[in-house]
């Protein structure tokens, strides 16, 4: 007997190609947004910062614009928080502030007082968070610079753009 999750053709789950429902997923949990919006929330690093920081926290804990802002600042940095400048902590921040904190927040993934500035846990940030995880554990980490080398993120026989 085939597992439910066996892939078939072209790395296609069994279930699928035969056209049936996908098997129950117990103990997972469901991503209550379209998949589109999913994916479009997950699409940016800074996002996905954002998402990692605020599942981090406990239940009605929140956390202040600013020192998400210097926080993400740091990682995309390789620094530490206390050592990130006033314009990498603003530029940061800006961009929260005006994009990613509000998609987020109409989404209801995150909870934002856009007033305060704090930021809480809203619905599916769990399920979100543990998609970009796993997505993350499965990809080969990269970097601009190694893209340029091995060709990844090109087409087949295209050369890689400068």
């Amino acid at each position: 007997m085939v597992p439910d999750n066996a892939a078939g053709s072209r790395g296609v789950p069994q279930w699928a190609v035969a056209g049936q429902s996908a098997p129950d997923r117990q103990g997972e949990a469901a991503i209550a947004l379209a998949t589109e919006t999913a994916c479009e929330l997950i699409s940016n690093a800074r996002r996905r910062a954002v998402l990692g920081h605020v599942a981090a926290l406990d239940g009605n804990e929140s956390v202040g614009m600013g020192t998400l802002a210097r926080r993400i600042a740091g990682e995309e940095h390789d620094i530490a928080p206390a050592a990130v400048s006033s314009e990498q902590r603003k530029t940061v921040y800006v961009s929260l502030l005006q994009n990613h904190l509000p998609k987020l927040d109409d989404a209801g993934v995150v909870a934002w007082d856009d007033r305060s500035g704090e930021v809480a846990r809203g619905h599916s940030i769990d399920a979100l968070a543990s998609l970009v995880d796993g997505i993350e554990r499965a990809c080969v980490p990269t970097t601009p610079a190694s893209e340029a080398d091995t060709g990844i993120g090109t087409e087949a026989g295209a050369s890689p753009r400068t």
